[in-house]
C-alpha cells in the first residue's frame, strides 16, 4: 500500500531509469493502460501522477485500483493529490457527493463507496496519503499550480489543487520547470510550449472530452528528455 512517507522520499533523479509525468486520468482507464504499455513503463521508472485520478470518465475505481496495484507489485509510482480527490474527501456520504456543486454532472464514483454511501477504506487511506506536490532536481510537480503571491506558496495547500492561472517569480523557483494540469489545454497549445522550452508546462489535455479535436488525449511526457506520449481517448 501506498506509503505517507514517500511523499519525503522523493528521488530527485533516476540513474536507473526513465522519469513519466501523467495527470488528469478522469477515470480513463483503458486509456491510463493503453498509455502505460505504450511507453514500456518498468519497475526501474519513476512514474509522476499529478492527481485527479476520478471523476467525468467511467471507471474512476479501476484507475485508482491500477495505481495501487502497480504501487504493490514494486512499481515506482509517485501519486499527488488533485482536487476531485479532495472533493470525494470533504463529501462523507453519497448524498454529500451528489449535492456538491462543483462535482461535474458526469461524475462517476461506482465501486468507489460503501453499502453506508461512504468512501472505502482503501480508497480513503490511499487519497489521505496523497502529497500536494514533489520537488525534484530541475522540476516542480503540482496537480494546478502555485500562488506566487502568498509568502510561502509551498504552503498554500487550497491554489495547489484549484489555481487557474499564475506566474512564476525566479527568486523562488529558479530555473525549474512547473509541470502541472487542472484546467484542459488544445493540443497544439501543449506541443509550443514543449517546443518554446517554457517554464510552466501543462500536461491536461482533458483525456475526457471526446467531442474537440484539440482534445480528448492523456498524455505521458518523459521528464530528461522531453518526449511526450500522446494516448486518444479509447473509452466505451
Amino acid at each position: 500500500m501506498f506509503d505517507n512517507t514517500l511523499r519525503f522520499k522523493v528521488p530527485l533523479e533516476n540513474p536507473y531509469g526513465r522519469r513519466f509525468v501523467i495527470t488528469d486520468i478522469h477515470g480513463c482507464y483503458k486509456s491510463f493502460k493503453s498509455l502505460l504499455n505504450k511507453i514500456s513503463l518498468s519497475k526501474a521508472d519513476h512514474l509522476f501522477l499529478l492527481g485527479d485520478y476520478i471523476n467525468r470518465g467511467p471507471c474512476s475505481q479501476l484507475v485508482l485500483d491500477l495505481i495501487l496495484d502497480l504501487l504493490d507489485s514494486g512499481y515506482q509510482i509517485f501519486p499527488l493529490r488533485g482536487n476531485h480527490e479532495q472533493l470525494l474527501l470533504d463529501s462523507k456520504t453519497r448524498q454529500q457527493i451528489e449535492n456538491t456543486p462543483q462535482m461535474p454532472k458526469l461524475h462517476k464514483y461506482k465501486g468507489l463507496l460503501n453499502e453506508n454511501g461512504s468512501l472505502k477504506t482503501k480508497y480513503l487511506d490511499f487519497i489521505n496519503t496523497l502529497p500536494y506536490y514533489f520537488e525534484l532536481n530541475n522540476y516542480f510537480l503540482v496537480h494546478a499550480g502555485f500562488n506566487f503571491d502568498q509568502n510561502n506558496p509551498f504552503n498554500d495547500y487550497f491554489s495547489m489543487l484549484w489555481i487557474t492561472e499564475f506566474k512564476i517569480k525566479k527568486e523562488i523557483v529558479g530555473t525549474k520547470k512547473i509541470i502541472h494540469g487542472h484546467i484542459p489545454n488544445d493540443l497544439n497549445v501543449i506541443l509550443k510550449c514543449l517546443d518554446n522550452k517554457s517554464q510552466i508546462i501543462s500536461l491536461d489535455n482533458g483525456c475526457y472530452i471526446k467531442k474537440d479535436r484539440q482534445k480528448g488525449n492523456l498524455l505521458c511526457l518523459e521528464l530528461d528528455s522531453l518526449v511526450l506520449s500522446i494516448q486518444n481517448n479509447i473509452e466505451e
